[in-house]
């Protein structure tokens, strides 16, 4: 008799903590059901390493400024037709056609730049490079004493590169031209490109003092486009007077490396957001973070992994997506996340 008592005793203790845990279980998904029903649904990238602005503001004060930190950016997936890094050539049109423009001899002329000039008036260049080609030009007269350098073709609609295709085809009878790029898919029609002559002999080889530039652009941010041990990659016959800005940590890369920019943009594509980045420091002893992040074609919008805590520059690949580069010897501050929108590097020196 006091065996059966026991069981029961045992038995109503057992349903009775049953009974508990399964209320208080019912209670949690309650509260959270209706926490839930009143907090308004906004969706975050799948970001690797990005903080929560309630993370953020909980540990201000406890992060390492040494470690760069990620939020997700909402960018137009049509601008990977746009930036400094969008590759042109025989397989890759450009697209874009909103450059922002200027007249490089009235630059010059404002600047008070005598060291080279433009073949005419008309001539015009993105207004993001004429810096960078005057720091070139001014150095190399200063350390070659020559001042003779012309520009003789910058920026060019897509009216005057077919005017020149159709040129061309009319003087060699074929039905292609080996010269001159087909219309919206030169460089020249980037803003981005410039060819150079000389006053002295309208000629320009690259040989000699000139030889300078090839070994000295990529300070400026530029690069020999069309290297003559590179013509079965960009498939253009070597062209020493035809050079193009793509920034300083990019020429930079591209020189040292010996490579062209069709296999640069193709190793980028190996350093994706996700995965290993990829990491040097130039002979300045600045440092540069480098990865790729593929565009969502789907979608009006892809989100771009970008630095809370450093500088950095976003630049379209004209094909597949965003290239990101993070100057990581620059570093800005992280409360309240102000900084974000001026965190955009320009890549000119």
């Amino acid at each position: 008799m006091k065996e059966n008592k026991r069981s029961s005793i045992k038995s109503a203790k057992l349903f009775t903590e049953v009974c508990i845990i399964a209320a208080l279980a019912i209670s949690a998904v309650y509260i959270t059901a209706k926490e839930l029903r009143q907090t308004k649904d906004v969706s975050r990238p799948p970001i690797v390493d990005s903080f929560s602005e309630i993370e953020l503001e909980a540990t201000t004060e406890a992060i390492d400024m040494n470690k760069i930190i990620f939020e997700g950016l909402e960018v137009s997936t049509k601008d990977k037709f746009k930036g400094d890094l969008i590759l042109v050539n025989n397989d890759t049109q450009y697209f874009t056609g909103d450059e922002e423009l200027v007249s490089l001899n009235q630059q010059l002329n404002e600047d008070g730049i005598t060291s080279f000039v433009a073949n005419d008036n008309t001539l015009k260049v993105r207004k993001e490079i004429c810096v960078p080609l005057e720091n070139l030009l001014d150095e190399f007269k200063a350390q070659k004493g020559i001042s003779d350098v012309v520009i003789i073709s910058g920026f060019r609609t897509q009216e005057k590169q077919q005017q020149l295709y159709d040129d061309d085809l009319a003087k060699t009878g074929k039905d292609y031209s080996e010269l001159v790029a087909k219309p919206g898919y030169s460089e020249h029609q980037t803003g981005f490109a410039v060819d150079l002559t000389t006053s002295t002999t309208w000629d320009y080889d690259g040989q000699g003092d000139y030889k300078w530039i090839d070994e000295n652009c990529w300070k400026y941010g530029f690069i020999l486009r069309y290297p003559e041990n590179k013509t079965d990659v960009t498939q253009i016959r070597y062209e020493p007077w035809h050079y193009r800005y793509v920034g300083r940590p990019h020429a930079y890369y591209m020189y040292m490396n010996k490579i062209c920019m069709e296999e640069y943009i193709e190793k980028l594509r190996s350093y994706p957001y996700d995965g290993e980045h990829l990491v040097f420091t130039d002979d300045m002893g600045e440092k540069y973070e480098v990865y790729f992040v593929k565009s969502d074609d789907g979608n009006e919008t892809t989100f771009v992994p970008v630095p809370v805590n450093a500088s950095y520059s976003i630049s379209g690949n004209n094909v597949d997506g965003f290239i990101v580069t993070l100057y990581t010897s620059q570093k800005t501050a992280i409360p309240g996340m102000e900084a974000t929108e001026s965190t955009t590097a320009q890549t000119a020196e």
